[in-house]
């Protein structure tokens, strides 16, 4: 169940690390916070790799539309 979807994958991740900072101050076991922590800053992570790769992949469409664009004019 996602309760926010429309939040894009940075807001996601940034709402994680503040997650995670927050785990570290709650009122549990060392232990409890550690796992909390780990736990939000692996997702995190994902998110923020996730993004990288739709950006290259979004980088990489353009660069060949313009190279075929190119090839196009120069023949």
């Amino acid at each position: 169940m996602k309760l926010f979807p429309t939040r894009n994958p940075s807001a996601r991740a940034a709402a994680h690390r503040a997650m995670a900072k927050s785990a570290l101050f709650s009122d549990s076991s060392a232990a409890v916070r550690l796992k909390r922590y780990n736990s939000h800053i692996e997702k995190a992570r994902a998110l923020e790799a996730e993004q990288a790769h739709i950006r290259r992949s979004r980088l990489m469409q353009a660069y060949d539309t313009l190279r075929a664009e190119n090839a196009e004019v120069s023949q």
